[in-house]
């Protein structure tokens, strides 16, 4: 541990001596303290090392989330497992969050399309997206396009709202107003070497090929040291180019029938993981991850102009590393570290400006290190009266964004960020309590304006949960976030405004958790979560039309109320021992208005691609030689723009599609089929207006694995 600690120490060196000549000295003193204060407690921790109070620690899991239907903690958690993307019909993630509760998917059409969601009508900026707990980031845009992040190493997703009862995580996740969470490795792998080839063939020009290779070796003097690694790769074309029906004007007016254009996407994924298990007490991740595309953008399908030229072209490249040792049964630390590229052109050679075509490229850099030690006065058998558990987490995260572009007015923005997480956890018998505070510090850094403002600020959250009788539970939760304006918000040319505010949003939350009922001898099982929320955001950050339509503001004008309630439900019925059939079903009611201008009128107006009601069900037959399952996801009507009148209106809609698989086993090896059937109503609709979705569908996927 000597080694590990000073490399710690020597990295938070290189760190700051990176930033000491861009930050003013009366803010160098925080910093350094925060920083020391985690160095301390490690070394504390270590010196714990040889207590003579100690506790043998049983094998070390790769990811502390465990597979289940319910979640009674204070947050609002949804959960899709791998066994459950493999029974409804999706390609990317995004169409994995359409059967989640609460969650807006704005889809811009196509394979290609661009993928954003929105999570109880807080905008695309406040949904943190972490891979195997450390975030994916864009600090030009803030908003991660999840059409670009492949499903097939994907071992289970998590969507927390509010505030985690894991609390042995970075900082930068107790940031976010939602997270989402993709976890690739969700266990050991139980053979010592797994092999796996796919291929997918669709309509419209969709074909795909996805292979992986896992191999584990497990140490012959000792049964806790074990290695592994796997590499896995992911490539997809599809021509995109579907037919959808045109409407020249309204419901009676004539139509004609188009095909998109401009639609075709190429993409590749590539990612490495590498895990030493060093003992039963301390683990070593590595994950190296590739990503490229080029992609044709179709555009809005405006009357009789349907044409697009548009490109883009996107690169995106990291690695991180992952530490964690538990001393003893009181003491935790984890490290880690990361490194972010990302390469965005995009090109459009109808645009209106001087030079008759638009090439805007852009360059992202991070560089991440996290710190956090986990502190564990009172464990279940120390426990005093009814208190069973009592934990304490500090998290000190420092990161570093700049970027690059040949469009932006000030040619290299950068921002220095540092976020100190303190988190308690207070368990009893029958209750949970956890509590956070999040101090935040941003210094953005301008050559050009050396005198940027810097940020400071506090976020407090605190949530519980209480258990009413053995299945039924209470829980709620408050959670005040800010989000810093992007790099596009502050200093896009004819666009930026440096002078923007931050976003403060104040999140509440009261929720029933029915855990699993098993009723009929046990035959049928039953769980429910019932929740309703409200929020309010303030200094929303809003674009306003300035001098012509192809010159915008930003101004801190918006503030927008936000009230809804979220049911989800499952319910398995055991026919017999190899016949189950299976019913997951979610509905949302969302109120976001804004709350802005009283005079204004758009004032109490629902916001824009909010809809009032949605939801979604599956239905899934297993049997012993095929697995059918029914798939619907319902959204009510929607508007365009902030102003609620029927001209703004984008009609609801709904989309149902079956899925067809099974497993063949052989020996030591599976074969497994998937046949999935889209859109079976041939329902022309659009999520986002003038971008048409595809109609009717076939999707195959063949995936053999030994």
């Amino acid at each position: 541990m000597i080694v590990q600690k000073y490399i710690f120490f020597k990295t938070g060196k290189i760190i700051l001596l990176r930033v000491e000549f861009k930050m003013k000295k009366r803010l160098k003193i925080p910093f350094l303290l925060a920083v020391l204060l985690i160095n301390c407690l490690c070394a504390l921790a270590q010196g714990g090392r040889d207590s003579i109070r100690t506790q043998k620690i049983g094998e070390v899991r790769i990811n502390a989330d465990e597979p289940q239907k319910v979640f009674s903690g204070p947050a609002a958690v949804q959960q899709i497992t791998a066994q459950q993307i493999k029974q409804l019909p999706t390609l990317q993630l995004s169409d994995a969050l359409k059967y989640m509760s609460g969650v807006v998917v704005r889809d811009y059409g196509g394979t290609g399309g661009m993928k954003t969601v929105s999570v109880r009508g807080l905008g695309t900026q406040h949904t943190g997206v972490a891979y195997d707990d450390l975030a994916i980031t864009d600090c030009q845009t803030g908003q991660i396009d999840l059409g670009k992040l492949s499903l097939e190493n994907v071992a289970s997703l998590s969507l927390v709202v509010g505030l985690d009862d894991r609390i042995f995580v970075p900082a930068r996740l107790f940031s976010y107003s939602s997270l989402l969470k993709i976890n690739t490795i969700n266990a050991i792998p139980d053979k010592p070497f797994r092999f796996r080839i796919g291929g997918t063939v669709g309509m419209y020009g969709l074909y795909g090929l996805q292979a992986g290779v896992t191999h584990k070796v497990r140490s012959k003097k000792r049964d806790d040291r074990l290695f592994f690694w796997n590499l896995s790769a992911d490539a997809m074309r599809s021509k995109g180019n579907y037919p959808y029906t045109l409407h020249y004007g309204g419901a009676t007016d004539s139509v004609s029938h188009e095909r998109r254009e401009n639609a075709e996407t190429r993409t590749l994924n590539t990612e490495f993981n590498a895990v030493w298990q060093l003992d039963r007490t301390q683990r070593l991740n590595v994950k190296l991850y590739y990503y490229n595309s080029a992609r044709e953008l179709p555009s809005a399908t405006i009357f009789y102009n349907a044409v697009s030229h548009q490109k883009l072209w996107n690169q995106n490249a990291f690695g991180q590393i992952h530490y964690h040792k538990y001393f003893n049964d009181r003491w935790a630390y984890q490290a880690n570290a990361k490194f972010n590229y990302d390469y965005t052109r995009y090109y459009d050679p109808d645009y209106l400006n001087l030079d008759g075509f638009l090439d805007n490229r852009y360059h992202q850099h991070e560089s991440y290190l996290s710190n956090t030690v986990l502190f564990t006065p009172i464990a279940e058998k120390d426990s005093i009266r009814h208190l069973r558990n009592l934990q304490f987490a500090l998290a000190q995260d420092v990161f570093y964004q700049q970027m690059k572009a040949n469009s932006l007015e000030y040619a290299h923005p950068g921002r220095l960020t540092s976020l100190t997480s303190l988190s308690a956890l207070l368990e009893g018998n029958r209750w949970k309590l956890n509590a956070n505070l999040l101090l935040t510090y941003v210094n953005n850094i301008i050559i050009e304006n050396p005198d940027m403002q810097d940020y400071i600020h506090l976020s407090p959250a605190i949530g519980g949960s209480a258990e009413l009788t053995r299945d039924l539970h209470l829980r709620f939760f408050y959670k005040n976030i800010f989000r810093m304006p992007t790099f596009n918000d502050l200093y896009y040319r004819e666009v930026g405004n440096v002078n923007l505010n931050p976003e403060k949003t104040h999140q509440w939350n009261l929720g029933l958790v029915l855990k699993e009922a098993h009723i009929a001898a046990g035959r049928v099982t039953v769980s429910s979560t019932l929740d309703g929320y409200f929020n309010i955001v303030k200094d929303k950050i809003v674009a306003f039309p300035s001098h012509n339509l192809f010159s915008w503001t930003m101004l801190n004008y918006g503030k927008v109320y936000v009230a809804g309630a979220e049911l989800n439900t499952f319910w398995q019925y055991r026919i017999t021992g190899k016949y189950i059939l299976r019913l997951n079903g979610n509905v949302t009611y969302q109120k976001a208005v804004d709350r802005t201008d009283s005079t204004s009128k758009t004032y109490n107006h629902q916001i824009p691609y909010t809809p009032l009601w949605s939801g979604s069900a599956s239905l899934s037959l297993q049997t012993p030689w095929i697995t059918v399952s029914y798939a619907l996801i319902g959204c009510d009507k929607r508007y365009a723009l902030s102003q609620n009148i029927p001209a703004n209106e984008v009609a609801g809609y709904v989309d149902q599609s079956i899925t067809l698989s099974h497993d063949f086993d052989f020996r030591k090896s599976t074969l497994g089929l998937k046949l999935e059937l889209l859109n079976i109503a041939n329902k022309h609709y659009e999520i986002i207006r003038n971008y048409p979705m595809q109609g009717f569908g076939l999707r195959f996927k063949i995936v053999f694995s030994c």
